[in-house]
């Protein structure tokens, strides 16, 4: 099951006209460039921001001219992220290192090849093992030691995956707790 469709459901069916927008380099963050780039004229929101422009023209149009102001989310630091979508920068399980894409059609070479910032991209996978780290702990501390954290024996670029890769593809997988654990035990509820 995807998580993608769950928020826009939820305010589009269950809450309608109660959503509001926020900022894409906090929120689902994907360490990518939010500016359309590609050669002058190559469409017509070249250099724009791909939020929804904020004002409107004379018509009530959105105003998508003026809309060339915002964060460039390939930048933002790690402490400022709420939550991150991976798509771009590889699912850290994946144990794959983030590259810069390589389009099918070489028309979008020059608009794609800092698309995203690999250097980003890695910081947000290391946070996401330092994560998955700290939740073993909290389950072998919860379960008296019987749940023992997977071993971090893995040699593949440890700095970022932390010792979870034996190498390329080659995850190592959580050791789960058993069936009649009270997962409520790890966070003290």
């Amino acid at each position: 099951m995807a998580y993608q469709g769950t928020v826009a459901y939820y305010y589009d069916q269950l809450r309608p006209n109660t959503a509001v927008e926020l900022n894409v380099c906090r929120w689902n963050q994907v360490a990518a460039d939010v500016i359309w780039r590609g050669p002058d004229g190559y469409d017509k929101h070249h250099l724009q921001c791909r939020e929804y422009p904020r004002k409107k023209l004379e018509n009530g149009e959105p105003d998508y001219e003026s809309n060339v102001e915002c964060e460039d989310c390939r930048n933002t630091p790690i402490e400022a992220v709420k939550t991150v979508h991976y798509t771009a920068c590889k699912k850290p399980w994946e144990c794959k290192m983030a590259n810069p894409r390589v389009p099918r059609d070489k028309r979008q070479e020059y608009r794609l090849k800092n698309l995203v910032n690999v250097t980003a991209c890695m910081n947000l996978v290391r946070e996401w093992f330092v994560l998955r780290r700290e939740f073993e702990d909290a389950l072998e501390e919860a379960s008296n030691g019987y749940v023992k954290p997977s071993p971090r024996s893995g040699k593949f670029q440890d700095e970022y995956f932390l010792g979870y890769c034996e190498k390329d593809s080659k995850y190592i997988p959580i050791n789960p707790p058993p069936d009649d654990f009270d997962v409520k035990k790890i966070y003290g509820v």
